[in-house]
């Protein structure tokens, strides 16, 4: 079985502060926006961009008609989709949304759900082939020592990622194909630009009403079935934000060596 460690180790259970792990998931999902945006931009910008737009096409598929999907249930006018020729610009247009801001919020992060759906039924198809088993933080305090915290973790997760797939995730076609589509389905969650601004900002908005309500008594946490999905939420958050640093790290490894062996070897003056 395949453990991921990651903010857990960092956040480990308490029976204080429970609230805070809303905070951590709001941190959690824009780590997720901005990783798989710079991921994007790299393989479009250094990658030749037909290939690396073939590659992602399922991907791209899913990024959307999820957007379609969250479109047609808020009642957003779609003026176009084409996910056949996607364009810097997306390929689904669409007018103002009825609630400004609020909509736009849903619309922009549906890609990341209906991206993490795909790779959950893929998982359940290809018989579960990696498994992940994290537990879900519930106490953050906040410092200095914060910042260098989640930096050493984030490699440590990182490093434990490569192995974990260099021992096991290559030893079966199931698990190949899953990893495979890991990293479409991952990378394919990149917000378009115009997009960022909705989602960091309501992530945060949304993260801190959940948190004060919790902090006020108004408390979610005490029913077992939004306990229990939040569990399993972070499992699938967990899974993500391991594999989109691991591909960020790799790539700006793979794209600092080229450069560098171009100015060497490439430059004339």
């Amino acid at each position: 079985m395949l453990l991921f460690f990651v903010l857990y180790k960092l956040y480990p259970r308490h029976t204080g502060s429970p609230e805070t792990v809303y905070l951590a998931f709001a941190f959690g999902f824009i780590v997720i926006i901005f990783a798989s945006f710079g991921i994007e931009k790299l393989w479009s910008k250094y990658l030749n961009t037909k290939i690396v737009k073939s590659f992602l096409f399922p991907g791209t598929v899913i990024h959307e008609l999820s957007h379609a999907f969250l479109c047609l249930i808020t009642g957003t006018t779609i003026k176009d989709l084409n996910i056949f020729r996607i364009e810097n610009s997306g390929g689904l247009q669409h007018d103002r949304p009825k609630v400004p801001y609020l909509f736009d919020f849903f619309i922009a992060i549906s890609p990341i759900f209906g991206c993490a759906f795909v790779l959950i039924l893929a998982s359940i198809i290809l018989g579960n082939p990696i498994k992940v088993s994290e537990s879900l933080p519930n106490e953050m305090s906040f410092s200095m020592k914060l910042v260098f915290d989640y930096a050493r973790n984030f490699l440590d997760m990182i490093r434990l990622t490569l192995n974990a797939f260099w021992k096991i995730g290559f030893h079966s076609i199931s698990s190949i194909l899953f990893i495979i589509a890991s990293i479409i389905f991952t990378v394919s969650m990149a917000p378009h630009k115009r997009d960022i601004k909705y989602i960091v900002l309501g992530f945060i908005i949304l993260g801190t009403i959940l948190f004060f309500l919790e902090l006020f008594g108004v408390s979610l946490l005490g029913y077992k079935w939004w306990d229990q999905a939040l569990e399993d939420s972070w499992r699938i958050v967990t899974y993500i934000i391991s594999l989109l640093l691991t591909i960020l790290f790799i790539t700006s490894i793979i794209i600092g060596i080229i450069k560098g062996i171009r100015l060497t070897f490439g430059h004339k003056s």
